[in-house]
């Protein structure tokens, strides 16, 4: 932290708990119990808990349900402000630096060609949620490792969304949502 104040060292990713078959709540519980630990030991090593909150980077999956997965992602933040309060860190400090993965446990490998639907529903999801990064998979992970076009459908899944559906330009697009505010809570 100290030689390289913009490098992020620390990453909490609780893909391999979703994948397992965690509920969205039980995924979210393990976030924050793995970043609470991470906190704990570098603050027991000398670092500030402002300092060591700037050092975590979060990786969080999400499934094909669409107001779910926004709201998880908005619960994440939420609920990371709250626990890095509690902690003693500064409003500056808050903030979450979150990636979106794609889970694996939604694609098939029966008909990859559905994988391009639950995809675009993830990193919809991720983006509408104010991700700072979102993993899109190819449509053909599932099947092994993924040819060209696999991969420029991946690649041009998000830059669509982002660019033609402009959902980077907006700050909050779920915000005041009835429905995904009651979900968030």
């Amino acid at each position: 932290a100290k030689t390289h104040p913009n490098v992020t060292a620390v990453g909490v990713n609780t893909s391999a708990t979703y994948n397992a078959g965690a509920t969205d709540v039980q995924d979210l519980g393990a976030a924050m119990a793995t970043g609470v630990a991470y906190l704990r030991a570098m603050t027991d090593a000398g670092m500030s808990i402002d300092d060591a909150c700037r050092q975590i980077a979060f990786t969080v999956a999400v499934g094909t349900d669409q107001f779910l997965s926004i709201a998880k992602l908005r619960a994440a933040r939420m609920l990371w402000a709250r626990v890095t309060e509690a902690c003693g860190a500064s409003e500056d400090a808050r903030s979450m630096t979150l990636n979106v993965d794609i889970s694996d446990r939604v694609l098939t490998q029966r008909d990859p060609w559905v994988n391009l639907l639950r995809i675009t529903v993830g990193v919809f999801a991720g983006a509408v949620a104010g991700a700072d990064s979102i993993t899109s998979p190819s449509f053909e992970a599932p099947l092994g490792l993924p040819t060209g076009f696999g991969r420029r459908i991946a690649r041009n899944t998000q830059i669509i969304l982002a660019e033609e559906s402009h959902l980077g330009q907006i700050i909050d697009p779920a915000g005041g949502s009835w429905y995904v505010e009651t979900l968030t809570n």
